[in-house]
């Protein structure tokens, strides 16, 4: 039988596509498969699916990510980032279309409860992209306040280097967020304060975004959220744009 990838037509649209998520199902298979080994390992695996539309650039980000968490409070989680190439004419591709890997990341977070109403949680993420690299160490605070409202302050020191040999990128980001929870459903809000070392926008080293998040749990194991956020368009102007994050969780 002829191997579809095989095909000129579209062996230079498939076959790409194809190796990165294979690469991507069997890093996750290893992942999985090695934490069931672990000691005290909890079958508590979830499958987090997300689209991302910026509104001015007009482009669209898809990112698959899976969580594997443990009795202990550690979770391991893979995630794997793409998005449609770019057109001849420079714009942005279709949703969906001739995608690309952008990224890989893996992630390593800890929750550990302090008091009765204050949990410890930090988080390491690294990032392998096309032309960069990061990682990233954080640290939240997660503090509920009672009657299903909570608040979170955090903070993460990011570090970005470059392929192409540029200045490598360090930001500082302080957090806040507040949550309100009810049995089904939950809405939040959270602002970023970054300071870099290279110009972030309008001009200068400093930053900010802005979000507001929406999610309900529909099943045991289904939960869609939407996400809409204020960013940065162009790191030389005080241009801003809406960034719009439709997805779901799933546990197994």
């Amino acid at each position: 039988m002829t191997n579809p990838l095989s095909t000129p037509r579209i062996a230079h649209v498939c076959k790409p596509v194809y190796n990165h998520a294979l690469m991507a199902a069997l890093c996750a298979a290893t992942l999985q498969g090695s934490l069931l080994l672990m000691p005290g390992a909890a079958q508590a695996l979830e499958l987090d699916y997300q689209h991302q539309y910026n509104e001015k650039d007009r482009d669209h980000t898809d990112k698959v990510m899976i969580t594997q968490a443990l009795d202990n409070g550690l979770a391991f989680s893979f995630q794997f980032v793409a998005s449609p190439a770019e057109k001849s004419n420079g714009q942005p591709g279709q949703p969906f279309e001739h995608m690309t890997k952008d990224s890989l990341k893996g992630k390593v977070k800890y929750s550990h409860k302090l008091t009765k109403h204050l949990k410890f949680k930090p988080k390491f993420t690294y990032s392998q992209g096309k032309d960069k690299k990061s990682y990233k160490p954080a640290l939240k605070f997660p503090y509920e306040l009672g009657y299903g409202f909570s608040a979170t302050p955090g903070y993460y020191y990011k570090v970005t280097t470059y392929k192409d040999g540029k200045e490598t990128k360090r930001d500082n980001v302080w957090s806040l967020g507040g949550k309100y929870k009810t049995e089904h459903m939950s809405i939040g809000v959270a602002r970023k304060e970054i300071y870099s070392n290279q110009i972030a926008f309008d001009g200068k080293k400093r930053n900010y975004s802005n979000k507001l998040y929406i999610d309900y749990k529909l099943t045991h194991s289904f939960t869609p959220y939407v996400e809409v956020a204020d960013v940065y368009v162009d790191k030389n102007t005080d241009e801003r744009q809406a960034r719009y994050r439709v997805g779901f969780k799933y546990k197994f």
